[in-house]
């Protein structure tokens, strides 16, 4: 056998007029080949006819069986396979543990020739295969010595007439069909290497699509947006099933890049149901028969689909709950490819829309923080830190354009009255509705602060002395007015508002706008509070 073996792999030279190996280095092809000479040759096979094949090599190729039915002489190194039970005339062969991995077929009668050999490794990177075949009389002639002798099968056993040609020798004519076969084997792999190239360039493009998106929102609707377009779909769209539940939500959908959070009923989508329960996908290429959607298939019909599949994303996150791309089509059943494709893309999609979760988390956490950072936790109002951070900003904006920038401080009246009568609680919710109000009452350019306890203040940007006067009316007046929860309806919370416009000749920093409007808070005190006092640019108060 090893001289076979260095003449396939071109490490020695054929022995002369026997012929030439055509080398193959596909499993496949080998047995595609193997099927095509035992379908032509078993027309011709006779009493004269030698056959010897190993288990595998039967087991995968059953035209064989057509062959030994007739043959003389049937060698099989192993067992034989369960369709050759009528097979009387087979030859035992105690097959060497070291020629496991071999694979042959060798047919041999006056009309037929033909032999192929082959030799299944293994390595990191998976099986390997190499091998060749041959329809050369003298090179099959050869071949069969070889296994005969490799096999311990005594050479009065094979039938002196298989070595004799008759003259309607079909070896010709059985090389020009494998030949042929090969090609078109050859022309299938080549496509099948194209769609392969197609399917990688198609994830990659899709991954790049989704890879841009922080938003797992917009993740999705990538994600069903192009596999639509690759794989010619109807509806695309992925649903989200939370553990327990009967409804699901369409958070994505490829008709409609606004479809968010659509709830539909899961009774009426087994398939998702099923999908979930078996967490394995569920391709259906006829609703009117599956036994999934049958008592479905008029409102299917209705709907235009005739053909769906559901390939899991992310099951049982407890963040998202479970995640199903779910496919539909109106025509043609869906193919291997197309499945595997989904499949793989839909891994790559769960990796992605991880990351947008996480970035997603990730970003409302910053938020929440730099809420916390900036608010104050009673009231929701800036804290004193931020308010001052504002006032820099806006003092410089004012001095470097010369612009106008107005401040109310105002204090509640009496509000330890408040805390003392109906309690802290009280006092706080005083506090909480105070700040809403006013909230309600200023500008969206205008920033209010809580400054401490009962003190609040506020920043007009681009307000003049006028302006500053009526806001700080406005606020009095609806304070005064306002119904607050838990107060007696007789109750009136006042205030007293000082205010202060920035002069730039005689305020050299912002503190100094913000002490203005104090001295004319205290100033409204004195007055006898419920009342607003304007600081003017000379210090007098008006």
């Amino acid at each position: 056998m090893e001289a076979l073996w260095d003449e396939i792999e071109g490490t020695a030279p054929a022995s002369s007029g026997e012929g030439q190996f055509v080398p193959i280095d596909d499993h496949g092809l080998f047995l595609a080949l193997g099927a095509e000479a035992a379908r032509i040759g078993a027309p011709h096979a006779d009493q004269k006819t030698v056959l010897l094949v190993d288990a595998l090599t039967a087991e995968a190729i059953p035209q064989l069986a057509g062959v030994a039915q007739k043959a003389g002489l049937v060698a099989c190194a192993g067992s034989l396979p369960e369709t050759w039970g009528d097979v009387t005339q087979v030859h035992p062969i105690n097959r060497p543990e070291d020629a496991a991995s071999d694979r042959f077929v060798v047919m041999l009668s006056p009309s037929v020739s033909f032999a192929q050999i082959g030799v299944v490794t293994s390595n990191t990177a998976g099986a390997l295969f190499r091998g060749g075949w041959t329809c050369s009389r003298k090179r099959v002639e050869t071949v069969l010595r070889e296994l005969a002798r490799a096999l311990e099968l005594g050479g009065s056993e094979l039938p002196k007439a298989a070595a004799s040609p008759s003259p309607s020798d079909i070896s010709l004519m059985l090389a020009t069909h494998l030949m042929a076969a090969m090609a078109t084997q050859f022309a299938a792999r080549q496509q099948d290497i194209a769609m392969d190239r197609h399917d990688l360039f198609s994830v990659l493009e899709i991954l790049k699509a989704i890879s841009s998106k922080r938003r797992a929102h917009d993740v999705l609707f990538v994600f069903v947006e192009q596999i639509a377009r690759i794989i010619d779909t109807d509806r695309c769209s992925i649903v989200q099933v939370w553990g327990g539940e009967k409804k699901g939500r369409v958070q994505a959908s490829h008709e409609d890049e606004t479809i968010s959070d659509l709830v539909i009923d899961l009774h009426k989508y087994p398939e998702l149901l099923h999908a979930m329960d078996t967490r394995q996908k569920v391709v259906v290429n006829d609703v009117s028969r599956h036994h999934l959607t049958r008592q479905y298939a008029k409102q299917l019909a209705a709907a235009g689909i005739r053909v769906l599949m559901v390939i899991p994303i992310v099951l049982f996150d407890p963040n998202v709950g479970s995640l199903f791309l779910r496919v539909t089509r109106r025509r043609r059943a869906f193919t291997l490819r197309e499945i595997g494709f989904c499949e793989i893309v839909a891994e790559a999609a769960g990796n992605a829309l991880e990351r947008a979760q996480l970035f997603e988390r990730i970003q409302r956490a910053n938020e929440r923080l730099e809420r916390l950072a900036v608010t104050d936790a009673l009231t929701g109002l800036y804290n004193r830190r931020h308010f001052h951070a504002r006032l820099q900003e806006e003092y410089q904006r004012s001095k470097r354009y010369n612009l106008p920038l107005a401040c109310l401080l105002f204090d509640l009246d009496d509000f330890k009255t408040v805390n003392d009568t109906y309690g802290h609680l009280q006092g706080d919710s005083v506090l909480r509705e105070i700040a809403v109000q006013t909230n309600g009452v200023i500008r969206k350019t205008d920033i209010c602060a809580r400054y401490g306890g009962e003190e609040f203040v506020v920043i007009m940007p681009q307000t003049s002395i006028e302006g500053a006067r009526s806001q700080a009316q406005r606020i009095l007046e609806v304070l005064r007015s306002h119904d607050y929860p838990g107060m007696p309806p007789d109750t009136h919370i006042t205030v007293s508002i000082g205010v202060a416009v920035l002069d730039l000749d005689t305020m050299d920093t912002c503190d100094a706008l913000v002490a203005r409007a104090d001295v004319a808070l205290y100033e409204a005190k004195r007055n006898g509070k419920d009342c607003v006092v304007v600081a003017d640019a000379l210090g007098d108060k008006t």
